[in-house]
Order: structure tokens, then sequence, then C-alpha cells
């Protein structure tokens, strides 16, 4: 039977489809960036899904720690942009394209996850082509792996609550308990703007761009605390525009069950790294926030 292949909608576009001008500026980010040395397990990553160009030199300081001999699969959650709904899209596509080669979905997962229908659902393979959270990461992967066999479970996450979320997350647990398996969480941070309808600025900051940061910095401080709970109340309270917040709630959830069961690891989330693709000054102007992430398992 013949495999079908999500073709790489924004390759050419949101980054270059030439794989030597690609690999080129990979390398560049990446050689820009440090890895945290005294840990070795790494077991989730925070990247954006801008633009290469916005994105790529934050998403690098997580990708950095990437090591390929480390891993099987790859578990990729990312939001929905295009489409409104509960639960979690699964691709029914074989492969993902890049300029570096197809990636492999890991089927057998999908198909088992597809059995509980309350939370999983088949993504229309249109809306999958559309959608850009989960592409964007396939660069950096497939440049990191390189000939290093590894499978991918692409899930876009639709609208949720801390109850759904938690509930993914007892279904995603066994994946993330496997040291095989990295969790990669597509998110971008504030976009701040009238286009976005987000403009809160806390006047006790000179400018609206720093009132963006400290509001970004309280959100990666909730998340080094790994507290699900803590970040949920953070969004209702501020309606901060990070746009893979459910994705994070999921994989928060996650990680406070694995600390449950197994008190003797030492889990951190660290923030990695912080950019904004402009500096905001004036209510005319617009931004989004990218941040990077890294959860370490000790």
């Amino acid at each position: 039977m013949k495999s079908s292949v999500r073709y790489a909608s924004h390759s050419g576009s949101w980054y270059d489809d030439n794989p030597i001008k690609l690999s080129k500026e990979l390398n560049q980010y990446l050689s820009n960036s440090n890895k945290y040395d005294e840990y070795q397990s790494l077991k989730s990553i925070i990247v954006p899904h801008s633009g290469l160009c916005y994105g790529g030199p934050v998403a690098a300081k997580a990708f950095i720690n990437v090591n390929p001999d480390n891993y099987d699969k790859v578990v990729i959650l990312g939001p929905s942009h295009y489409e409104y709904f509960k639960g979690c899209a699964l691709t029914s596509f074989d492969k993902f394209e890049t300029p570096f080669g197809d990636v492999d979905v890991d089927t057998s997962t999908v198909k088992n996850l597809l059995e509980d229908s309350k939370h999983f659902f088949s993504f229309p393979q249109s809306s999958d082509v559309q959608e850009h959270s989960i592409e964007m990461e396939m660069p950096f992967l497939k440049y990191i792996f390189n000939k290093k066999p590894f499978k991918i479970i692409p899930m876009v996450i639709g609208d949720g609550n801390l109850k759904k979320n938690t509930e993914l997350g007892k279904c995603l647990y066994n994946l993330y308990e496997d040291p095989k398996t990295l969790f990669v969480i597509s998110s971008d941070f504030c976009h701040w703007g009238r286009d976005f309808d987000y403009t809160y600025y806390n006047k006790k900051f000179k400018t609206i761009w720093e009132s963006t940061r400290d509001l970004d910095m309280e959100a990666l401080d909730i998340i080094g605390q790994i507290n699900s709970q803590k970040f949920d109340e953070y969004m209702k309270r501020t309606n901060n525009t990070i746009c893979g917040s459910n994705p994070i709630s999921i994989v928060l959830s996650i990680i406070e069950e694995y600390k449950k069961k197994h008190q003797d690891k030492k889990i951190s989330f660290e923030n990695a790294g912080y950019a904004q693709s402009s500096k905001v000054k004036s209510f005319n102007d617009s931004s989004v926030s990218y941040a990077a992430g890294v959860n370490f398992i000790i």
C-alpha cells in the first residue's frame, strides 16, 4: 500500500527549501547556542514555531541539547491556528516531508491512541497541511537527527481546560516515561498588538516591550515550577496570548504525575532563551515573543 506524505507546505516561505542553505542557517543558529552540559537526560523542550528567521535563533537554544542517540521517537504537540476543535488531532499521514528528506510517523502509536475516541481523532489531511505548528519543528529535528532513524507522533491540540489537559496528559504518560521518547512543545509566547487583540501594558515599566517581557517571564517562571494549576490561573488572570498554552499545560500535568511516581528523581524546567520580534514602544506597533525551555530528569 502506497504511503502518504505530508508535503512541506511552508517550505520556501517560512524557511528555506534549499537543503544546503537551510543547513547553513540551522548550523549558524545552533553554533550560537550553548548546551546545558551539567544535565544529561533531556525529556522535553519548548520551542517557537514562527518563520525560521524570527524564532530559529531562540529554538536553537533548546534544540542544541537534543542528543539524537538518546531517542527513537519524538512527540510533537502544537496548537491549532486555523481550526477550532476540542481534544487532540492526530495525523493520518505516514511521513512528513522536509528539505532534508522524509520523516516517518509512528503510525502504530497513532493507531493505538485513536482507539480513545474521547480524546483523539484523525486530523483531516487538508487541515493537517495548512497547520504550521508541527511542520516548523521538522527542519531542526531532521537536521539534528541526520541519518539516525527516528519516528514522530505529531499532535495538534485544540481548545481545552486544566481538567481536559490533565486527562490528555494521562493518556500520554507512558510515552513520557519511555526514556527513548522526546517531547517537543511547539509554542510562541505573547502576541502583542491590536492585530492580536491584546494590548496589555503594565505602566510600572517604561516601555511596552519591557512590560511584555515581564509578562512572559512570569509564565516561564511558573513553567519552571512545574505547576499546571498555577499556570492555568496565570493564563486566566493575564489572558496572555501564548498560543501553545494547552500543549504546555498537558506536559506540565505529565511531569507532575512523573514526579509523584519517581520521587527519587530531580526534575527541572529551565528557561533557555527568549526574544521578541520587535521592541514595542507604541500602541500602533506589534510583536511576537519567542521562548525556549528545556526539561531535564536527573
